[in-house]
């Protein structure tokens, strides 16, 4: 992927819009506007916004002039399209137009000389066109244009090798994301054109564009095929380099038009190798799973019989000596009295 480096300051206007913007300025003119005392300045070149991200509209009197009383409004297209409006040292959201509202917010630190800033958030593709802004007092109105430009570079592409298509090999490239509509360009080994097999550019539901193209590479046209996404506006591009070895594209010769057949079912039958393969593995693991629990299960047993055993020979040991005990009162008797005789000595 190549990416061209760009500068968003460096976007001049071009002759129609600079046009369009001086004629919308005679007609939004006051009468009787004291133009060769106060002006009113905004951006001077177009401005140049991505998409999702923020930019700022700034307006200025000049000379400067405290604009606290008066009513500021950022419009676009005409004066009733409301982006902002400033009125009567408040803001009316109210008065904004639905795609604009909680996506803008008033900077006015400098207002007491004449300095206003407008943000504007989240920027969509709808956002693109013409703004003014608009200062109003009793005595003085005046107004300034700029164009507002949108683009946006699209997701990385995402290639497919499709396979065997008409005597060579069929690749196709999606992306998404793009604005305004992008180029799209297949190129051989020499840089030659190539010619697309298939191609789409449609809108999506954010209003952005989503591409997909694919191209027919045939012998001939062999080892780099790239191809290319490029943003005309911001001269910045996606580009993608593919190696295809000779081996793989079919031609005339006997030895690959028996590869291109061959190679289908022996995709196939390695495919089915591995799944056979794996499942031999599952079912192996599942055989030494239940050997494990059986063993397991036959270990328990055993202990409990010998823990049964052992408990049994314990009892029977305390019998026997119960037993003997029982069966020698006489010569305990006998020892008792000569314990005696002893002692009368």
């Amino acid at each position: 992927m190549v990416d061209l480096p760009v500068s968003l300051d460096s976007l001049k206007p071009v002759s129609l819009t600079s046009s369009l913007v001086f004629l919308m300025h005679l007609l939004l003119l006051q009468p009787g506007e004291p133009s060769s005392e106060v002006k009113v300045l905004g951006p001077e070149y177009p401005i140049l916004a991505l998409v999702g991200e923020e930019v700022e509209f700034l307006c200025h009197l000049w000379p400067q002039l405290d604009a606290q009383k008066m009513e500021i409004c950022w419009f676009q297209s005409h004066t009733l399209n409301v982006v902002h409006l400033y009125q009567e040292q408040q803001e009316l959201p109210g008065r904004q137009m639905q795609a604009f509202r909680n996506r803008t917010k008033l900077v006015k630190d400098d207002i007491a000389y004449g300095s206003v800033v407008l943000q504007l958030h989240s920027i969509v593709p709808s956002d693109k066109g013409i703004y003014g802004c608009r200062f109003h007092s009793d005595n003085f109105s005046g107004e300034a244009f700029w164009e507002l430009e949108v683009a946006a570079l699209g997701s990385d592409p995402h290639l497919f090798l499709e396979g065997f298509k008409e005597g060579g090999i069929q690749l196709r490239l999606r992306s998404s994301g793009w604005y305004p509509k992008p180029k799209v360009q297949w190129r051989d080994h020499q840089g030659q054109c190539l010619p697309p097999e298939f191609e789409a550019i449609v809108w999506d539901a954010q209003g952005l564009f989503s591409l997909e193209t694919s191209v027919v590479v045939r012998e001939g046209a062999l080892s780099n095929v790239s191809v290319s996404i490029q943003n005309l506006l911001l001269s910045q591009k996606k580009e993608f380099v593919v190696q295809i070895a000779d081996v793989f594209v079919p031609g005339a010769s006997p030895w690959k038009s028996a590869f291109v057949a061959t190679l289908p079912p022996l995709l196939l039958v390695l495919a089915a190798l591995a799944l056979g393969f794996l499942q031999k593995q599952r079912r192996s693991r599942e055989k030494l799973k239940k050997q494990a629990e059986k063993r397991q299960e036959k270990l328990t047993a055993e202990l409990e019989k010998l823990q049964t055993e052992l408990d049994w020979r314990r009892a029977e040991g305390q019998a026997e000596c119960f037993i003997l005990a029982s069966h020698t009162p006489g010569e305990g008797i006998q020892a008792a009295s000569n314990s005696t005789t002893t002692l009368n000595a």
